[in-house]
């Protein structure tokens, strides 16, 4: 068992050490105040399918292009070139922002995954250590009754995880 326990720990040690990781602070907040929008409302807005964003980009492109010869052709009926190119230039922005965004959420949830299973892995050798020692040095659960309250808190898991399968189990046997 010891043996097992130094080889996730030193495993452990390699997460810990793999991954760059964005310091929280460098990380941009939502805006103050921000509201998520109602489902109701989002629902209404007009959608870009994924399908159709080139075709969307190079007409809001050919829009920006031609704007001199689209207000002779149109006059008074043009639409304005300045805010379709700032109305395009922030949908490439929100774009690509929430591009970033799912990615460094995508691999934050990794390496969150990785750093909690580090962590638990030194807290289960640990545990596994100061429950050895309680046999000759029984205060030791006194001193550190948080370190043994994890360990303890994990095996109640496991016994549940392991009651509910069988209860499946036999519940699918009946049916």
């Amino acid at each position: 068992m010891k043996k097992h326990d130094d080889a996730v720990t030193a495993a452990a040690s390699m997460v810990l050490t793999s991954g760059a990781l964005a310091h929280p602070a460098a990380i941009a907040a939502v805006p103050e105040g921000f509201k998520l929008m109602a489902g109701t409302a989002k629902n209404t807005l007009l959608k870009v399918a994924s399908a159709q964003r080139a075709e969307v980009d190079q007409a809001m492109e050919q829009l920006w292009d031609k704007r001199e010869p689209i207000a002779v052709d149109l006059g008074t009926l043009a639409p304005d070139a300045e805010k379709g190119k700032a109305l395009h230039d922030r949908m490439l922005a929100a774009r690509e922002s929430n591009r970033k965004a799912q990615a460094l959420a995508a691999y934050s949830e990794e390496q969150e995954a990785l750093a909690n299973h580090a962590v638990m892995a030194y807290l289960n050798s640990a545990a596994g250590d100061f429950e050895h020692m309680l046999e000759r040095i029984p205060q030791i659960a006194e001193r550190y009754p948080k370190v043994l309250a994890v360990s303890t808190q994990r095996g109640e898991a496991i016994a549940n995880g392991i009651a509910r399968a069988k209860a499946n189990k036999a519940e699918t046997k009946k049916a």
